[in-house]
């Protein structure tokens, strides 16, 4: 046991101290400098683009249709074309996740008189949730593919039919009926 102390105390009495801040060398640039970017960098043009303007000046007076000789806008640089994909990309996969009943539609009775109109987000799985507008009030919808219901309204069932749906409605226990139509 005392030799473990004598240990212990020989440890203690070798500790070294930190080197006081002032005592430190002073800092020394690295013998191979790091990337340092010319005078001109990020405004270089993309190869193609020569002798185009970047930006427009501001304007001094209003300007005719009849003054523009090409397009009306600058053409869009790489950052702006990507983020334009990315847009088109996502717009396209929505529009590919999307159910029969998605979108606008118009409910019309036999005559092709517009009884109702409606915007359904249809996301392909369960059921489609939406609302509907008439001259009378407006209101929630929703489908579960074979029925429609107009809450406060009343309800279709459905059957496809080319490009639009037909079925008969319910309203105030009276039956007419009508087919599923995407305005012009």
């Amino acid at each position: 046991m005392s030799g473990l102390i004598l240990i212990a105390a020989a440890g203690l009495s070798m500790q070294e101290t930190a080197p006081h801040p002032w005592t430190r060398d002073a800092y020394q640039a690295p013998a191979i400098r790091p990337f340092e970017p010319g005078g001109d960098f990020a405004r270089e043009r993309a190869q193609g683009d020569a002798e185009a303007e970047r930006h427009r000046r501001p304007l001094e007076t209003p300007v005719s249709v009849e003054a523009y000789v090409r397009s009306y806008e600058y053409a869009p640089d790489d950052v702006e074309a990507a983020y334009e994909q990315g847009v088109t990309s996502a717009e396209l996969r929505a529009d590919q996740g999307a159910g029969p009943l998605d979108g606008v539609w118009r409910i019309v009775d036999g005559n092709g008189r517009i009884r109702y109109e409606l915007v359904l987000i249809d996301p392909g799985v369960g059921p489609a949730e939406g609302a509907w507008r008439h001259e009378t009030g407006r209101g929630a919808a929703t489908s579960d593919g074979s029925t429609l219901t107009l809450e406060g309204a009343g309800a279709l069932t459905l059957e496809r039919a080319g490009n639009g749906w037909r079925g008969v409605m319910t309203v105030d226990s009276q039956t007419v009926a009508v087919r599923l139509i995407r305005p012009d």
